[in-house]
């Protein structure tokens, strides 16, 4: 039996490569140049990363890494804390919610309104509200624009009033929908905390790692998807090949075209799930161009403050082999599912506006040692309550040998993709031996 993947992000490998070592033949069919999808590290003056910044490893996922011959690097001590823009100035964000209740953050009435949430049972129905709707009800107003507003926009790149909690943080959904307390629920779901990294040379080294023993076909876009008896029959520029199963790991309007005369159906709802488009800019300064340097991990921007960045990452002070001594590396967000408008700006256009905002939030002095900017008009799909729908219409095609796994369904990071791969891999796997 031959399974074909077709697309080689983060994904797609990960599928592959459990498959192979479970001995199922398996061959990725990529349409670019290079593997791993937005997993893009530039390395010039300083080391960027272009796309996905970090890697949250729990225990099973660092043995995998070892297994693969790739060790973490992990954050420098102290550089965890966050902040958030307020009324023009950066503000510690509280790490959670009894620092919340303990200290300023938020006033009086909206601590009473968080702690009675705490304390208040869900219900089923309240887990598939929106992120907005379920934090607006449950804590109000001010707990939305000051946290989930920020989190929303600096995390999913998204509208809180858009994406959908069942989608986006899925576990607070199933404490949302028991008839407990919500704190005992989320109690209930605690599992070992995952811990931040990179990787030695960036993560651009996972995709490229779990390529290297596959059979990768680079420049190879599927134009036509075929039933072909119990198995199936893909167009590539070679021509037609078969396969037994095929697993759908590319983008959501790419599957679209793949899926519509087949599936019109799942092909549609593919075709309407939104994106986010980003701009990532990573600024490298000489150590001192900055008066008022932001110490941690970085910044959050709420929507209402009016800035043209959804946040900045410090990465010099997280990672700081990342760029030569004497340096800073500051990496800017710009645009989201709520100012998509700001992509439509020239490259001058954008990195003078991000100048100009770092000028007043950091005290920069001077020009940048050097920038370095990716677009991605893509750059992350939105949990919507599309994705409940996919689910319903894909699973008759999964019988068929017909799967989807990408970051469009079923999470969106790199621990999702590289999960969801490895467990449909596991079993795609039982079914060739004949024991599903």
């Amino acid at each position: 039996m031959m399974i074909a993947i077709i697309g080689a992000g983060v994904s797609g490998l990960s599928c592959a490569w459990w498959l192979q070592r479970q001995g199922v033949a398996v061959r990725v069919f990529e349409a670019a140049e290079r593997v791993g999808g937005k997993v893009s590290t530039l390395a010039a003056d300083a080391l960027c990363e272009q796309g996905p910044n970090m890697l949250l490893l729990d225990e099973e996922l660092q043995q995998w890494l070892a297994e693969l011959g790739l060790s973490p690097l992990w954050p420098e001590r102290g550089s965890g804390l966050r902040h958030v823009l307020r009324s023009g100035r950066y503000r510690p964000l509280p790490s959670g919610p009894w620092q919340l209740l303990a200290g300023s953050f938020l006033s009086w009435p909206a601590k009473w309104a968080l702690l009675r949430g705490l304390l208040r049972p869900g219900s089923p129905k309240e887990a598939e509200a929106s992120l907005a709707e379920f934090c607006r009800r449950r804590f109000g107003q001010e707990v939305l624009d000051k946290l989930l507003d920020p989190l929303a926009g600096g995390v999913f790149a998204g509208d809180p009033e858009e994406l959908a909690l069942e989608e986006t943080l899925p576990r607070l959904a199933r404490a949302a929908a028991q008839p407990l307390p919500l704190w005992r629920g989320l109690w209930r779901q605690r599992t070992a905390r995952a811990r931040m990294c990179t990787l030695q040379g960036g993560l651009q080294q996972l995709p490229q790692r779990l390529a290297r023993d596959l059979d990768v076909r680079l420049g190879a876009p599927v134009t036509a998807l075929r039933r072909d008896g119990e198995g199936w029959r893909l167009r590539t520029r070679e021509g037609w090949t078969r396969a037994e199963r095929v697993v759908l790991a590319l983008p959501a309007d790419a599957a679209a075209e793949l899926l519509h005369p087949l599936a019109p159906e799942m092909a549609d709802i593919c075709r309407r799930i939104p994106y986010a488009p980003l701009a990532v800019v990573s600024t490298l300064l000489d150590g001192e161009a900055m008066d008022r340097p932001l110490p941690g991990y970085g910044a959050l921007h709420p929507s209402g403050e009016g800035a043209l960045t959804l946040g900045h990452l410090t990465v010099s002070n997280i990672y700081p082999h990342v760029c030569p001594a004497g340096t800073r590396l500051v990496t800017s967000f710009i645009g989201g599912r709520r100012h998509p408008e700001s992509l439509e700006s020239s490259d001058a256009a954008l990195l003078n506006g991000l100048n100009a905002e770092l000028e007043k939030l950091f005290g920069m002095r001077g020009k940048p040692l050097a920038q370095y900017l990716a677009r991605w008009p893509q750059a992350l799909p939105q949990g919507t309550g599309l994705q409940r729908r996919l689910r319903g219409a894909a699973a008759p095609w999964s019988g068929r040998g017909l799967h989807l796994c990408a970051n469009w369904l079923d999470g969106a990071s790199l621990p999702d993709c590289l999960g969801k791969g490895r467990r449909l891999a596991k079993q795609l796997a039982a079914r060739a031996s004949g024991f599903a």
